[in-house]
């Protein structure tokens, strides 16, 4: 079984978005991620939604091409994206990467797609949210270490998740923090910057989300 489940909800999302797909992952399209999958030809080995924004035509037409469909109620206690994720989570993901999560009209779901990162961290698995524009990561504290390369995405914002982040220590980046708190009524950690090929982020309490980004 694949140790990274990709997740391809039915946000705004390019074909070009899809490349960050490997062979051996397990793919998961979710709604309208099926027809983003269908369009650049590549495996759905699950697929999984209401299906309102496809028609009620396309889960039969999954089905006799042999991907396992589940089919889930328009009023449910969770979107089909939290669905996904709970999925690859009961499976055993060892890492799990959320494609289409944060484009489009409806801002609810891209929020309520980052807040998905809190149970992903909370099972023990590594969870990332990314789009041509942004990779998003949580990082849970206690004293762990999170390590970024420069490379494609040269701005590094740090927003705290909890009420106040403490014992913040960044090294490798323009603007290194000791010791420091931050708060999430004053977001002073936007568009800090690596300057050395690998940064580090340890933090002693709280959590952060890590948002890679590029203009």
């Amino acid at each position: 079984m694949s140790r990274r489940w990709v997740v391809v909800a039915g946000g705004e999302l390019a074909v070009s978005e899809l490349g960050v797909i490997r062979p051996g992952d397990r793919v998961v399209g979710v709604d309208g991620g099926v027809r983003a999958l269908q369009q650049a030809n590549l495996p759905i080995h699950l697929a999984v939604g209401d299906f309102d924004t496809l028609g009620s035509q396309v889960p039969p037409s999954l089905k006799k091409a042999g991907i396992p469909v589940k089919r889930l109620p328009a009023e449910k206690d969770m979107t089909d994206t939290q669905y996904a994720v709970e999925t690859a989570i009961a499976e055993g993901a060892q890492e799990i990467l959320i494609l289409g999560a944060l484009g489009g009209a409806r801002f609810d779901h891209a929020l309520a797609n980052l807040f998905l990162l809190e149970k992903v961290e909370a099972a023990g698995i590594r969870g990332v949210i990314e789009n041509s524009s942004n990779r998003i990561r949580l990082h849970p504290g206690g004293g762990k270490e999170l390590w970024l390369e420069r490379g494609a995405f040269p701005y590094v914002s740090l927003l705290a998740l909890t009420d106040q982040v403490e014992g913040v220590f960044l090294e490798g980046f323009r603007y290194p923090l000791y010791d420091a708190t931050l708060y999430r009524r004053y977001p002073r950690g936007i568009s800090n910057e690596l300057t050395a090929r690998r940064g580090k982020i340890r933090i002693r309490r709280g959590k952060l989300l890590v948002v890679e980004s590029r203009d």
